[in-house]
């Protein structure tokens, strides 16, 4: 039986895809390359990234129960940055 990924788990899966093509390219990969294979939009992916990238330093992001949240969490700790 098949099962829909979570969220956290998609944004954890295209992370470690996206690693792994840079290193087996060399660096040559650009996140364009990644949104090709999986048959997603630049945009999608490119918040994947930076999800997985936040969920690392701010494992509170976890625990938001869609990507929406998650992003705008992430939105407001980066205007909090810029504004001090």
């Amino acid at each position: 039986m098949d099962r829909k990924l979570s969220w956290q788990e998609r944004v954890m899966a295209v992370d470690k895809f996206h690693k792994t093509k840079l290193i087996e390219t060399n660096y040559q990969w650009r996140i364009v390359d990644t949104a090709k294979v999986l048959n997603r939009s630049y945009g999608s992916v490119a918040e994947d990234l930076t999800l997985a990238s936040w969920m690392k330093t701010h494992p509170k992001i976890e625990s938001f129960k869609n990507v929406y949240e998650a992003l705008e969490f992430v939105r407001e700790k980066k205007k909090a940055l810029r504004v001090t």
